[in-house]
């Protein structure tokens, strides 16, 4: 995070942008922190490519404050940025790997290990940043690149950019999903702003209420109905502040009052309590309270802590990031009780976008000399703990049922089967989604004879953990009907 608030990128001097690489990675450590094997990189062809590793170990064999570290090599060729749950259920990330000698991309990581990456569709000089989840089953991402835009890429890959609404100078930074099912951002370029992205690609900024010298900078949304952010203007000679976008007017206004002298906000994030919870690159974790009162804890960190992000963890408690003096990744509970965790952190490691996903853990990006994902044991199981299962033998003109599955309750919060559109059942035959096929029940064709049968199930956590998790039955062989037998008539004279 310290390279991109202090860095000078020459936006200009970057190249177009190449085809793709992969990276495998090796399986994630079940206990106590270890010495993660190095991921190796194999050169791909088009804008896509994708590796198979290992399958990961499950969450629960791991305490909570357990890290683990992937290694994926010189931050000079791969330099991870954003971090989310995507809508298939696998984490997806943003590669800023040009501002060295590496390539930009948006790539997904699957819970069994495998990795693939997207550039066909990015434009040349494209610079992404962060990315989220869409209510529409896409993802979403700002580019600072070129041509700043924001991009949307489907789970297959599929990359447009939007540029039409945004200010010129514009530098979208942070994003978030909407309690209105738009896509919110926040806008630092010369003309500060808050930005708002319809599912169909319309983009409007608004500024009413933002300083001259705002540096908008983290975004989410509460569960009051508004959008949070954090500003960080003190860097402009202006004044930092934490501010709210009222939906849907686009009224704004920022709080200052209770942050500590020299604060500087970074990220924000929603608690399961109905506050808000952001970081203090300054060595404080801050806390919002429903009613607009900003209360600010060090008790807990580590000495020359400098804090980057933080989000809602599995376990009711919020979780951060810490690049500081001793890099690690830390807790603090709702009664504002701090703790970090620095063992199997690697030295040289700066932390930096942490995450929910559908193994019960907190995922991180490592921004420090080797580039790397992190991954951090909250004590709660991963999300599926009974697979959906096919009830009865699957016949040609007969109808099936998708027993569904069971899922874990992570911070008292269910997880919903129609809180998106995405969210529901799925059937599959020989692993490739049938169109049209969408219901709880199927019934297979005589094209269908022989192929293996498999229903998917996927369901969404409610916000704050907005983690999407998709399991699949075991599959069946889909048989033909029975042949009648054939009657024998004797006639006689």
């Amino acid at each position: 995070m310290r390279k991109l608030i202090a860095a000078a990128v020459a936006i200009g001097a970057l190249g177009g942008v190449p085809g793709s690489a992969a990276w495998a990675m090796p399986p994630r450590a079940s206990s106590g922190p270890g010495t993660p094997t190095p991921a190796t990189a194999t050169a791909a062809r088009g804008g896509t490519s994708t590796v198979t590793a290992a399958p990961a170990a499950t969450a629960q064999a791991a305490r909570a404050g357990t890290v683990t570290e992937i290694p994926l090599g010189a931050s000079t060729q791969i330099y991870l940025f954003g971090l989310t749950t995507g809508p298939d259920g696998n984490l997806w990330f943003a590669d800023q790997g040009c501002m060295g000698r590496g390539r930009c991309a948006i790539g997904h990581v699957e819970s069994d290990g495998r990795l693939a990456v997207f550039t066909r569709g990015l434009r040349a000089g494209s610079l992404p940043y962060t990315i989220v989840t869409g209510a529409d089953g896409n993802l979403w991402f700002t580019d600072d690149g070129r041509r700043p835009a924001i991009g949307r890429i489907t789970p297959a890959g599929r990359i447009t950019e939007f540029s039409r609404g945004l200010r010129p100078g514009s530098q979208p930074f942070e994003l978030t999903l909407g309690p209105d099912g738009n896509v919110w951002f926040t806008d630092q370029g010369r003309h500060p702003a808050i930005g708002r992205i319809s599912p169909r690609g319309r983009i409007s900024e608004f500024s009413h209420g933002l300083p001259r010298s705002s540096v908008p900078f983290g975004i989410a949304a509460g569960s009051d109905g508004q959008v949070w952010f954090t500003d960080r203007g003190c860097a402009r000679a202006g004044r930092c502040a934490v501010g709210r976008i009222a939906l849907p007017s686009g009224d704004i206004a920022e709080l200052r009052r209770g942050l500590r002298p020299g604060s500087q906000p970074l990220g924000i994030a929603a608690g399961t309590g109905g506050e808000m919870w952001f970081a203090d690159s300054m060595g404080a974790i801050g806390q919002v309270s429903p009613g607009g009162q900003i209360a600010e804890r060090t008790r807990g960190l580590e000495t020359g802590s400098s804090p980057v992000a933080v989000t809602a963890g599995s376990d009711g408690n919020v979780w951060f990031t810490d690049e500081g003096l001793t890099a690690a990744v830390g807790r603090i509970t709702p009664a504002g009780v701090i703790r970090e965790f620095s063992a199997g952190v690697p030295t040289g490691s700066e932390p930096a976008a942490i995450a929910p996903a559908a193994d019960g853990r907190l995922w991180f990006t490592d921004e420090g000399s080797t580039a790397a994902f992190g991954s951090v044991a909250t004590g709660m199981p991963a999300a599926g703990r009974v697979l959906p299962r096919i009830a009865s033998p699957a016949r040609v003109g007969a109808p099936v049922v998708c027993g569904a599955g069971r899922f874990a309750t992570w911070a008292g919060l269910a997880p919903s089967i129609s809180a998106f559109r995405f969210d529901g059942f799925r059937w599959l035959g020989n692993g490739v989604p049938l169109r049209g096929h969408t219901g709880q029940s199927f019934t297979p064709a005589r094209k269908d004879s022989g192929a293996w049968l498999a229903c998917r199930e996927t369901v969404t956590y409610p916000p704050p953990l907005n983690v999407t998790v998709s399991v699949i039955s075991p599959e069946v062989r889909v048989q033909s009907p029975p042949v009648a037998a054939a009657t024998t008539l004797n006639l006689t004279a």
